[in-house]
């Protein structure tokens, strides 16, 4: 018996619904949700789901939900860059190859050059997670004690050595970029994710 992938893919929406019916974000982090929603325009409810998919990727897999919400939001303006705003896509992740879903084209870097389209945030998350995993250079992070912060920011920072192959080349060019998702963090208080789904 063959399901198609319509059916697979409405099953999934109905059942995060419910879910998200169920677990409804504590107080606590929808006021972090308006204030970061306030700061930049964004609807308050992409926020909360950007954090709810956030906080399940650390339940399921000990990725710092604090991280994954703070680098969002410092690589898309808070959810309201033109990428995010055409494509959903918080993170500026390219269409690579493998990338086998929607794709949006946008002039960057002198040329124009396909970005991952996505249709909700859970696609996005699980997305970029994907990413990390297939990237030997980011097994550090990814072996942290769940939800460690720092120990998955130093993991995805570049590391260099004496030795050629002692070098990673880390997430981002910019040196100071760990210290920028530290801030976003302290800024909308963004540790208070870890852990919070069930409370």
């Amino acid at each position: 018996m063959r399901i198609s992938v319509s059916f697979i893919l409405i099953a999934y929406c109905l059942t995060l619904n419910v879910l998200n019916a169920q677990n409804p974000l504590p107080s606590s982090l929808k006021t972090i949700a308006s204030v970061v929603s306030d700061s930049f325009g964004t609807p308050k409810s992409t926020v909360e789901a950007f954090m709810r998919e956030a906080m399940v990727l650390e339940q399921n897999e000990g990725i710092p939900a604090s991280v994954f919400v703070g680098l969002a939001i410092l690589e898309s303006a808070g959810f309201s860059s033109y990428l995010y705003q055409k494509a959903k896509n918080p993170f500026g992740m390219k269409a690579t190859t493998i990338w086998k879903g929607e794709k949006f084209m946008m002039w960057h870097e002198g040329k124009m050059t396909p970005f991952s389209q996505y249709s909700d945030p859970g696609e996005a998350v699980r997305d970029f997670a994907g990413f990390l995993r297939s990237r030997k250079w980011f097994a550090d992070a990814l072996r942290c004690p769940s939800g460690d912060s720092e120990c998955f920011l130093a993991g995805l920072s570049p590391k260099t050595g004496k030795k050629s192959w002692e070098y990673e080349p880390g997430y981002a060019r910019d040196p100071e970029w760990a210290n920028k998702i530290r801030r976003v963090i302290g800024t909308y208080r963004l540790h208070e994710l870890s852990g919070d789904l069930n409370k």
